[in-house]
């Protein structure tokens, strides 16, 4: 048992009081050259059995199911995907544990209520955004300020479709690490590089960059 029944209890509370609408976690997952997925099928199972009448699991292989893995565009594994009624372009690459642990808490939690947790001028800001915007957050399980970093960006996701929140595990994606230099966490990449930043940036921050992003974007197609 991964959750103690402390745990379990704490999370029976949030859940009771917080979720709205039902929740739909996809979970991306092999058991050969994977360390850490069936860990994180054993934690998504627990979780999933303290709501279950809010959240539904389903666990698929890429190697299996690879029309489903490639209409989610899945490269890795373990990969979550967290939806409701439709795909937000939420992911968490790794095992969300540790401090992480909170971070798919809070993103199921934002998931269900269906409607980002931000300021009613970001959420009217990022509804002018029409290109694509690719928010990558690179994270630990040791991280204190990861989570607000990753739950911002998934907040984003949740604000408009045309914007994605992948949460990676630096030390699970050591390659990725390496590619986009992460030194620090959170470390956030926009769209492979076009802008970086590292830091868990206030709300207002966090908004500048990702416009800066879009703006170059803009730029970028000849539309500026």
């Amino acid at each position: 048992m991964l959750l103690n029944l402390e745990v379990r209890a704490q999370l029976r509370d949030i859940f009771s009081k917080e979720l709205v609408h039902p929740v739909n976690l996809k979970l991306f997952s092999q058991a050969i050259g994977c360390e850490s997925c069936q860990i994180a099928e054993d934690l998504l199972k627990e979780l999933a059995e303290v709501a279950q009448e809010k959240i539904k699991l389903n666990i698929y292989s890429p190697l299996v199911d690879r029309e489903i893995s490639q209409a989610y565009q899945i490269e890795r594994v373990p990969t979550i995907v967290i939806e409701g009624d439709k795909d937000y372009g939420i992911r968490y690459i790794g095992l969300p544990a540790g401090l992480e642990f909170t971070t798919l808490v809070q993103g199921i939690v934002q998931v269900s209520k269906r409607e980002p947790k931000l300021s009613e001028k970001t959420i009217e800001l990022l509804k002018s955004i029409d290109l694509p915007i690719e928010i990558m957050v690179f994270v630990t399980t040791s991280c204190g300020y990861c989570p607000s970093a990753a739950i911002t960006a998934m907040n984003f996701a949740l604000a408009n479709d045309n914007i994605k929140a992948i949460i990676v595990d630096a030390n699970e994606n050591m390659d990725l690490a390496e590619r986009f230099q992460v030194v620090g966490v959170p470390k956030i990449v926009i769209n492979n590089g076009l802008v970086e930043f590292v830091g868990a940036q206030p709300e207002n921050n966090f908004l500048g960059y990702v416009i800066s992003a879009y703006e170059k974007m803009r730029r970028e197609n000849g539309q500026a």
